[in-house]
């Protein structure tokens, strides 16, 4: 069985790195996907869960890598260099200007012309194994979990569910201490 945490706002951090350390308990798989790695820095997740950063994956297509070295880092490396000594106020000065009124809105009209990609990386890097329950965490990961469900057509659908103790398949060992007869459970 394979369990797909979808924990992109990262809000219950906490949650989804006990509810992936009892996926791997029961003998599944765990696989979390995160926008970004940081605030997930100081949580450890258990031998066997598969973390996805889906702002490194993004990094990594070429049109990006491409992006990101003529807007920021060529124009930063050459006014950094330009700017040392009497001259370092003044390369700092117009390094942020050039960011603020040229690169930024230029990134922002690439990214409007080019799509969001993080759905399609999404679905790439989650297409093996099977997802036998996508577990979304939190609001902000709906969406992505809409989309994600739209393009498996012809597939079975997983379970879809806001904790993995809601999903049908958790052991004894639930967090929830007492049932819940709006969800199904019978006591």
């Amino acid at each position: 069985m394979h369990v797909l945490f979808l924990s992109v706002g990262s809000v219950r951090r906490r949650a989804v790195v006990e509810e992936s350390r009892q996926v791997i308990a029961d003998g599944g798989a765990a696989t979390v996907v995160v926008d970004k790695m940081g605030p997930w820095s100081r949580e450890t997740f258990a031998t066997g869960v598969r973390v996805i950063d889906l702002a490194a994956l993004q990094r990594r297509l070429p049109a990006d890598r491409v992006e990101q070295a003529a807007l920021y880092k060529a124009p930063r490396k050459l006014l950094r260099t330009i700017g040392r000594g009497p001259l370092r106020k003044v390369s700092k000065r117009a390094e942020r200007a050039f960011q603020r009124r040229l690169a930024d809105p230029a990134h922002r009209a690439f990214v409007r012309m080019r799509g969001d990609q993080r759905d399609r990386l999404l679905a790439r890097a989650c297409a093996r194994p099977t997802v036998d329950v996508l577990v979304v965490t939190d609001p902000v990961a709906m969406p992505y979990a809409v989309r994600l469900l739209e393009r498996r057509r012809g597939h079975a659908s997983p379970r879809v569910c806001f904790s993995y103790d809601y999903s049908g398949v958790a052991t004894d060992g639930q967090n929830r201490p007492d049932p819940d007869s709006a969800q199904g459970d019978n006591p």
